[in-house]
């Protein structure tokens, strides 16, 4: 294994741990605002963040016209219609349905990427995927005793399409980054243009007093910067690397250690107890990842892989 690749799993598992904690801070905020309304406003801090980074590294980039399409379709899919989707599902799903949908992100990912970007799902990616996701089951129906899965309707519809917003926007990215846009500036940009659709969804929503309603104290101020910095443009932008680096589908299998996460910021934070099937499944989701993104040892060939799907060769101008 390089050092590269070691330094951008642990990367990506700090991702994993601050969009967890994020979780936490998110509900603190809510308790002051509509979810909508925190989004909005988190998000565009979140690329004003990251912006003067940009500009001192690369300048005033100037995207071509293909690459501003894909741009904008990255901030409709993963920013806006994410947020948005997010911010409806949670209200009329139960928690534990809309975290098992969230679950299936690598799952719809690696099919996705396998089927359209030209990623091989062999047998131990689909080991991993489930052995992930099976950790994601026992974290959110341990929750409580009362836990229960079932489909509520157009509640699991909006969560699921919430989640695919944010794997179509992944895939995305992984095609603006092979035009040899840094990935900085892809973060950056994409995450303004989701942030300004998201504040003219609250003024259609709520109308331009919406804002008036915020009534953040000062502990409250800092929650949502580090919401914003940390997790959103930080967490984001080391996201968007690991796709630039692993490719979508590996990436998006870290995302099974995101629930356990936030069941240990609630310990923390809001005093939940943690029990020994959380540990559990602590070890599926650690093991899931393991699984899928370790790479085989030097003397098992590639070519004795099972390889269960492999998109059919398309010439594509090369």
């Amino acid at each position: 294994m390089r050092n590269a690749d070691k330094w951008i799993y642990l990367i990506l598992a700090g991702v994993v741990v601050s969009w967890g904690l994020n979780v936490v801070m998110v509900k603190y905020l809510t308790e002051s605002a509509p979810p909508f309304l925190v989004a909005a406003v988190r998000m565009p801090l979140a690329g004003i963040a990251l912006l003067p980074f940009a500009l001192r590294k690369y300048g005033w980039y100037r995207p071509n016209a293909k690459q501003w399409s894909l741009l904008t379709l990255i901030g409709v899919t993963s920013i806006f219609l994410h947020q948005l989707f997010l911010a409806t599902g949670v209200v009329t799903t139960t928690a534990t349905n809309a975290a098992l949908i969230l679950g299936l992100n690598p799952l719809t990912t690696a099919l996705l990427a396998a089927l359209f970007v030209g990623e091989k799902m062999n047998l131990r990616s689909l080991l991993g995927i489930l052995a992930g996701f099976s950790g994601v089951v026992l974290v959110v129906t341990s929750g409580s005793g009362e836990a229960a899965v079932g489909l509520t309707g157009w509640g699991d519809l909006i969560m699921f399409l919430s989640m695919l917003a944010y794997v179509i926007g992944g895939s995305l990215i992984k095609s603006v980054s092979a035009t040899g846009m840094p990935t900085l500036v892809i973060t950056a940009y994409s995450t303004l243009i989701g942030g300004v659709m998201l504040n003219a969804g609250a003024f259609m929503k709520y109308g331009f007093s919406a804002y008036g309603e915020i009534h953040f104290n000062a502990m409250g101020w800092v929650v949502m910067l580090l919401s914003a910095w940390i997790a959103s443009s930080l967490g984001t932008l080391g996201w968007n690397h690991g796709i630039k680096l692993l490719g979508a589908g590996k990436t998006a299998m870290f995302i099974n250690g995101m629930p356990f996460a936030s069941m240990v910021g609630a310990a923390v934070f809001l005093h939940e107890q943690i029990r020994w099937i959380h540990l559990l499944a602590f070890v599926l989701t650690t093991l899931g990842i393991a699984i899928g993104t370790i790479r085989a040892r030097e003397n098992n060939r590639p070519g004795r892989e099972t390889v269960l799907f492999r998109p059919r060769n398309r010439k594509l101008g090369r």
